[in-house]
């Protein structure tokens, strides 16, 4: 791929900042994917065939090595990786990836000891011991803490039991037909008191039978509105009794006496530390939102760029991307994906450096309460990204992007789970709000007024404009529960101020990316610069496009300037058009890979009766 102001070693470049790390397991992972047929899509397929694919297609990855459950505590860097190359071929594989490796296998990793790890690690990685990860209630997602399972000591075990029907674990991922064990959450009662949310290892399925264990109920969830390949189930436990080794006991231990010690003093933050793995959940859907994102981009540019439609002599000579009303469409999507991308690899970065997995790895409270404030911020985001891109990119492909072999479908069904999965993104946004007003000091508002239309080209001005409205708005959230007091806090938040509390963490979640973009611009030079800080400014402005109105209520932006910024966003989507094709090789999808239809030879393909099928790749 080559643009107007490089070729492939551009490119190279800009996948290099991209990707970040883990090249080598990338490249690998990606030639296993693009050679094995086992990784063609099929579309017209039951249910059962769906979720067996799915599987297989993990087994495949599983055993090439490039990745493992011990990353956590080495290089977790590489299962990121991993989630983002699976996310690209297969959003059901990539799901229960997550499950596997992340939600169950971090957390036995984390809060066991050496019992479970000798148990399961090896297994986990061979998928030998397919695992489930059972927090979410029907009756209890975002305030899982007021769950109604229990854990009960008795007589030198536990008794795992479901009470009622809203009780039951919910959505369980891997659950219907593949898990043999799941980590169940529960309220732990000994002697009546209840010390707190605990996880406990419970075998759910015969190794040799498949058959559900004792006591416990699967039910089968069905078909979904996408990633069908994903197995999710409601799970039910009639006092399931468990040995006192199911406990993980990394925090807490109980005795065969009963006794009970934990190094966690308060049973709510008991609940904190054995939902910690849910934040490098959130890291783990992110990294598959955006290469979803890149995906569809990858497709509907290439398509834009060959779809030739009518031009100034009334024949069709002209590529749709030409036109003003397609670059408006797609330009400001490319712009904040890559934007997004180099704002999670900040994250990865602030994540990994305080994990907890490294017993060695000192974290400061408040690096803790950031890298927290980080996670339920970038996944929400990069989340929504996927929705409106995945979805423009099908109506900008016209007819061709409904066809499910050209992915789109796929990509909105994978982007409406992320939103609401590890943690609904509004809500997640009220809790980054929450510890953004206890963590972040208000400051008194500065007189900024950008008044002269130039300074739109300057990205430090913009810096300082996106610093200045989350200021601003950390201050009135501030001052809101100030006013109301304690015993109202609830209320204001709740019923009163929410517009308030999603546009602080919406502005601090654009600054923190904007100026993750600016540290990765500071490192680069030459024509890999120019093309970047274009990308960076378009991402920038779009952003202040939208929130137009609140720039100039506030007096930030003059009417002159803030007219002036429409024709500043068009203008770029103009320039950065120019450079697609670097950006989209950049994003490494060849067609092997993507097997797209419309963004291959899409003619070829239809010269034939397919069925809707990808017979071959590339097209």
């Amino acid at each position: 791929a080559v643009s107007a102001r490089g070729g492939a070693p551009l490119a190279d470049q800009l996948q290099a900042l991209l990707d970040h790390d883990s090249h080598d397991e990338r490249r690998r992972m990606k030639e296993i994917m693009a050679s094995d047929p086992l990784f063609v899509p099929k579309w017209n397929v039951g249910l059962h065939e769906e979720r067996e694919l799915a599987l297989r297609k993990l087994k495949r990855l599983c055993d090439s090595k490039q990745f493992g459950i011990r990353d956590f505590r080495t290089n977790p860097m590489r299962i990121f990786a991993a989630h983002e190359c699976a996310a690209l071929v297969d959003v059901s594989m990539a799901t229960k990836m997550t499950v596997q490796y992340n939600l169950f296998g971090g957390t036995v990793l984390k809060l066991g000891t050496k019992k479970h790890h000798d148990l399961l690690l090896d297994g986990i990685d061979s998928l030998e011991h397919v695992g489930c990860f059972g927090l979410t209630e029907a009756g209890y997602g975002n305030n899982a803490v007021c769950m109604e399972t229990t854990a009960t000591f008795d007589s030198g075990s536990f008794v795992i039991y479901t009470p009622t029907p809203l009780a039951q674990k919910y959505w369980i991922t891997n659950g219907a037909v593949h898990a043999h064990w799941a980590v169940v959450f529960a309220q732990l009662i000994i002697r009546g008191k209840n010390e707190g949310i605990h996880g406990f290892l419970v075998k759910i399925r015969d190794h040799r039978t498949m058959m559900p264990m004792p006591g416990v109920t699967i039910h089968d969830m069905g078909v979904k509105m996408g990633s069908n390949g994903v197995d999710n189930a409601k799970l039910s436990f009639d006092h399931v009794r468990v040995p006192l080794d199911a406990l993980l006991d990394a925090s807490s231990t109980v005795g065969a006496d009963g006794s009970f010690s934990s190094t966690v003093s308060k049973p709510r933050d008991r609940f904190l530390r054995v939902a910690d793995q849910l934040l490098s959940g959130r890291i783990c859907i992110a990294s598959m939102m955006v290469s979803g994102a890149k995906m569809a981009l990858n497709i509907a540019l290439r398509y834009a760029s060959t779809r030739l439609c009518v031009g100034p002599t009334g024949k069709s000579d002209t590529p749709i991307l030409n036109y003003q009303l397609q670059q408006r469409a797609l330009m400001p999507l490319l712009a904040e994906t890559v934007a997004l991308n180099l704002g999670l690899n900040y994250v990865k970065e602030r994540w990994a450096a305080a994990s907890g997995f490294d017993p060695a790895q000192k974290v400061a409270p408040e690096e803790a309460r950031q890298v927290v404030i980080l996670c339920c911020t970038i996944k929400p985001m990069c989340g929504w990204n996927l929705e409106r891109t995945a979805s423009v990119c099908r109506e900008r492909c016209g007819g061709q992007g409904y066809l499910s072999c050209n992915r789109f479908g796929s990509l909105i069904g994978f982007a409406h789970a992320g939103l609401t999965a590890e943690g609904d993104n509004r809500v997640l946004f009220q809790k980054a709000a929450k510890e953004l007003i206890v963590t972040q000091r208000p400051r008194t508002p500065t007189r900024l007024a950008v008044t002269a239309p130039g300074k739109l080209n300057c990205l430090q001005t913009l810096c300082g404009v996106f610093a200045e409205r989350e200021g601003r708005k950390l201050k009135v959230v501030t001052d809101i529960v100030r006013k109301v007091g304690a015993a109202d806090v609830f209320d204001a938040w709740m019923y009163h101020e929410s517009d308030a509390v999603q546009g602080l963490t919406q502005a601090f979640g654009e600054r923190e990316v904007l100026d993750a973009c600016m540290r990765v611009l500071d490192s680069t030079q030459g024509p890999l610069k120019a093309v970047l800080e274009e990308i960076v400014q378009l991402y920038a402005l779009k952003k202040l496009e939208d929130d137009l109105a609140w720039f100039i209520c506030e007096g930030i932006l003059s009417p002159t300037v803030a007219s002036a910024v429409p024709d500043k966003v068009r203008e770029l989507c103009a320039r950065v058009s120019r450079d697609w094709e670097t950006v989209i090789a950049a994003f490494d999808i060849p067609q092997s890979i993507a097997r797209a239809p419309i963004a291959g030879d899409w003619a070829g393909y239809n010269a034939v009766d397919n069925q809707g099928e990808v017979l071959r790749a590339p097209f």
